[in-house]
């Protein structure tokens, strides 16, 4: 089989919100049209071009079901377009855009759009057991946010239990400063990645329209001792093409996505598969890890990153414009927001690899090359 290359036309997300901050009043559904709507804008490819629609969610609400589908009808695009949804912990946005590259790569499709979003405001709380017999012993509300973060191991264990188990106490002096270089970095974010943030609105009974166009993490102090990077709101979409369809078109892409790999590990110690995809990711593409200019590696903690670095070596620029410990952690979005700001990053004919671990001891890592 021939292998199409496969191009990186544009990356949009919407502002990354504090859960119960100035999102809150937004579905996922929401803020996965806004960014589909400005990402055909910028790019001027007609919706109907579209071949299908690839999303990633980690917290799906009951509304809706299938956001890879729904989003794009809220938007009121074309309803030829399919799109379905995968999920995949907080590896679910690169999954989408795994399953668009090998859409492409395969020569079954053309024009693919990948994508993730994440509500944190808008996750429900259920209760089990009631549906036939609503007895008061069942009424126990369950906060799905909660419930999913344990229920992603093969045995119950929340975020910081993990971490735990991983690296023992909380962050010490390497770990606190390697959260604060991620905040400072992320203050040169607006510079490269401002036109492509699109903002959402609402409107108030009272104040009008409410504008959203900026992060709400950057600029807040985390919590004392705390190794984790808090949740975050928001979503974002890419558009891949074929070389074929970007030359016909006279496109010029920002990037190639030149391929992935992906590794399991013990769920106790989930960095080790980043590690591990890292590594085959450069022996399946004959690159070596020298031959890498920056490295995104998704900030679930300082200590996850530290210890990748320290493994696979390397002289490559890490986290560029900062990450998670500065921007927030979207479970359904955050690889593709690690793609926007990879690619940004990159000088031409530069590679950088894209890294995401997850609960459950699994690994996916991406290589790209800016043109």
């Amino acid at each position: 089989m021939v292998k199409s290359k496969v191009y990186i036309i544009d990356t949009v997300r919407t502002p990354w919100g504090i859960p119960g901050g100035s999102l809150e009043k937004f579905m996922s559904s929401d803020l996965s049209a806004a960014a589909l709507k400005k990402l055909l804008e910028r790019t001027g490819v007609e919706p109907s071009a579209v071949d299908q629609v690839v999303f990633g969610q980690a917290h799906p609400s009951t509304m809706p079901n299938n956001i890879g589908h729904y989003a794009w009808l809220k938007a009121e695009l074309p309803v030829e377009v399919p799109g379905y949804t995968v999920q995949s912990n907080t590896a679910s946005a690169l999954q989408a855009l795994r399953n668009a590259y090998y859409l492409i790569a395969s020569g079954n499709e053309e024009i693919v759009i990948a994508g993730g979003a994440d509500s944190y405001s808008a996750a429900p709380f259920v209760m089990r057991d009631v549906r036939n017999h609503f007895y008061a012993k069942d009424r126990t509300v369950i906060d799905t946010i909660e419930e999913a973060e344990v229920s992603t191991q093969p045995e119950p264990m929340t975020r910081r239990e993990q971490y735990q188990l991983a690296h023992g106490t909380g962050p010490g002096e390497a770990e606190e400063e390697f959260a604060r270089q991620s905040r400072q970095k992320a203050a040169a974010f607006a510079a490269a990645c401002g036109d492509q943030i699109v903002p959402v609105s609402y409107t108030d009974r009272k104040k009008g329209e409410i504008v959203i166009s900026e992060d709400e993490w950057p600029g807040k102090e985390p919590e004392p001792g705390d190794p984790l990077a808090p949740y975050a709101d928001g979503a974002a979409v890419t558009m891949l093409m074929s070389a074929e369809q970007a030359e016909k078109r006279g496109i010029v892409p920002k990037a190639e996505l030149a391929g992935f790999a992906v590794a399991g590990c013990d769920p106790k110690q989930p960095h080790t598969a980043g590690i591990r995809a890292v590594k085959k990711l450069l022996e399946k593409n004959g690159v070596s890890i020298d031959n890498i200019s920056a490295l995104e590696i998704i900030e679930n903690s300082a200590k996850d990153v530290l210890k990748i670095v320290e493994t696979i070596g390397g002289n490559a620029v890490i986290n560029p414009l900062g990450g998670a410990m500065a921007f927030g952690k979207n479970d359904g979005a955050e690889g593709i927001a690690m793609l926007q700001r990879l690619v940004s990053a990159l000088n031409d004919g530069e590679y950088g690899i894209a890294c995401v671990y997850s609960a459950g001891g699994q690994g996916m890592a991406a290589l790209v090359k800016a043109l």
